[in-house]
């Protein structure tokens, strides 16, 4: 199961990071991180936000006390992560994707390039009445969709 995932790094970044300016900030950090552990041996820890930007109406949602800085070798595994180049391997076995249909934090492109990729049996939902922290709102078609699709798949013997 993902909820408001991604499968192609860069290109999710390039969506978090849209303009030209906040492109080159992104990369910047990320081969400053590279030079800082290359001349020390140690890493550089980076801001949460200056990787992955989170909306101010949403930060409500970020659970207190939660990390709030990275290494910059974590940004760069996500930059290349490419989960959509092996996503098709899951198959046999279900796979559940649900994203907002307008995600603030990472492109909703993201999952439905998943889904394109994924093989049966897969399953898609986009939510038009949520966010990206859809399971932490209770909304309840998320937790319907998620429930469904665990007994369907996953059920209690």
């Amino acid at each position: 199961m993902s909820s408001g995932g991604w499968g192609h790094g860069e290109r999710k970044f390039k969506g978090q990071h849209p303009t030209p300016e906040a492109w080159s900030k992104f990369t910047q950090m990320l081969e400053q991180g590279r030079q800082h552990r290359a001349s020390t041996g140690q890493s550089l820890m980076v801001p949460r936000m200056d990787i992955v930007p989170i909306p101010q109406g949403l930060k409500r949602q970020i659970v207190p006390g939660s990390i709030q800085e990275f290494t910059a070798e974590t940004a760069q595994s996500m930059f290349d992560f490419r989960a959509e180049d092996v996503v098709h391997q899951i198959s046999p076995r279900p796979l559940l994707l649900l994203h907002s249909s307008k995600d603030s934090v990472t492109p909703t492109e993201q999952s439905i390039a998943m889904f394109g990729r994924a093989q049966m049996p897969v399953e898609l939902h986009l939510f038009a009445d949520t966010d990206h922290f859809m399971l932490a709102e209770g909304n309840g078609r998320v937790w319907s969709v998620v429930r469904d699709w665990l007994s369907k798949y996953l059920p209690q013997t």
